[in-house]
């Protein structure tokens, strides 16, 4: 018997055997630790904190790139973004590629994709809704398309909010985070244009969670909530300086919550390394699937077991986004080792980051003296070729 039947004839009391419905919320630029999960001081997120207090929080999970389409594109196809034809930024997936949607769709699944879609046209023949709109819109379009699904049919759920991205609402939630009270991560100077940017992302995020709440509701409404595989990922780091776009932790870090009643335990951690690159593979073997394109490999252990062994090394690459960039990276549980290619330049950062008031606030504490030598790393010029 295929392991996805067994799983729905366990998860519904051996009533009916339906197929495992699988749904990934994918955060655009969420910070790995931007989580109250996390031990976030301030971010209010209890939506997706329940998602962690019944099922697992992993600790150690990382992307394969820090960039928004060639990060989605990697995930989709359980593929290092080198080997899928779309590692640079706004390139589109080629058609030849194969994704967890094509294989699923293969096998009768209804596939939804609301938010940002950032994959090119020919992927979307292999779903049946794809919606694009903004963040604000993503639980309304997220419920409509949950209610208009077939029933009979299994669905896979890609809810890929625009939120935190740039440019940031500053009316994203009612009751705004204090400048005051956010944390300024070390890498960035304590000035007060970077306080009000980064409590701008904050209401981003906690919008994000509303969402989150609002589409876990509507499962629960439709009595699904527990035959569905839920994942909740982000693409790359916030956009930030020394965040978005570098292999630093605070560029490919993830958070990454899953649950699965009866298979993944509740309140449960796993600190052990995890590559997005198998999370296709994970959740396909999870619905008695497999991947055979995907260079990742079934993870579903470590889904089932917060004690199973993690991956003994990860690995990571930049690209082009903005600029012209080749780096790569290797991370182990102790150690990070990237090799910058363009050693002779600057660390890269994203438009969108150097445009911000927080850029502004960058600048004006090194003329005033006031940068760590941590922080100033950021404008050297040149860098090391190897950099711990």
């Amino acid at each position: 018997m295929p392991l996805g039947l067994i799983l729905a004839l366990v998860l519904t009391g051996g009533a009916t055997a339906q197929p495992l419905n699988l749904l990934v919320f994918i955060a655009d630029d969420q910070g790995e630790g931007d989580l109250s999960a996390y031990g976030h001081p301030t971010l209010r997120t209890p939506n997706i904190d329940r998602l962690a207090q019944e099922g697992m929080r992993f600790d150690n999970a990382f992307l394969t790139i820090s960039s928004c389409s060639p990060s989605r594109a990697s995930i989709l196809t359980g593929r290092y973004p080198h080997s899928t034809g779309a590692e640079d930024l706004h390139v589109p997936l080629p058609a030849d590629q194969r994704t967890i949607a094509r294989v699923l769709r293969d096998e009768g699944y209804y596939n939804m994709s609301v938010g940002k879609w950032h994959l090119g046209d020919s992927e979307q023949e292999h779903w049946d809704v794809v919606v694009d709109c903004p963040g604000r819109e993503t639980a309304a379009e997220a419920v409509k398309a949950l209610g208009q699904r077939p029933s009979e049919r299994p669905f896979f759920f890609w809810v890929a909010s625009k939120d935190p991205h740039r440019p940031f609402d500053a009316d994203a939630i009612e009751d705004p985070h204090d400048p005051a009270d956010v944390v300024v991560p070390p890498y960035l100077p304590d000035h007060p244009l970077i306080r009000r940017d980064l409590a701008l992302y904050y209401g981003e995020v906690t919008r994000f969670d509303s969402h989150v709440g609002q589409i876990v509701a509507e499962l629960e409404r439709q009595g699904v909530l527990d035959t569905t595989a839920i994942t909740y990922i982000s693409d790359n780091g916030m956009p930030f300086p020394r965040a978005k776009t570098t292999l630093y932790d605070s560029g490919i870090r993830t958070p990454m919550i899953v649950r699965l009643p009866r298979v993944v335990p509740a309140g449960s951690v796993q600190k052990g390394l995890f590559s997005v690159v198998d999370l296709a593979p994970t959740l396909l073997d999870l619905a008695g699937l497999s991947m055979e394109t995907a260079e990742g490999r079934s993870a579903a252990e470590m889904f089932r077991n917060p004690e199973a062994t993690g991956r003994e090394a990860v690995f990571a690459e930049a690209n082009w986004h903005d600029f012209d960039h080749f780096s790569r990276a290797v991370r182990t549980s102790r150690f990070l080792l990237v090799r910058n290619y363009y050693w002779q330049k600057p660390l890269w950062n994203s438009v969108d980051s150097i445009n911000s008031i927080t850029w502004s606030g960058f600048v004006a504490s090194q003329r005033a003296g006031q940068l760590t030598e941590a922080q100033e790393f950021l404008l050297r010029e040149p860098r090391p070729a190897h950099a711990p």
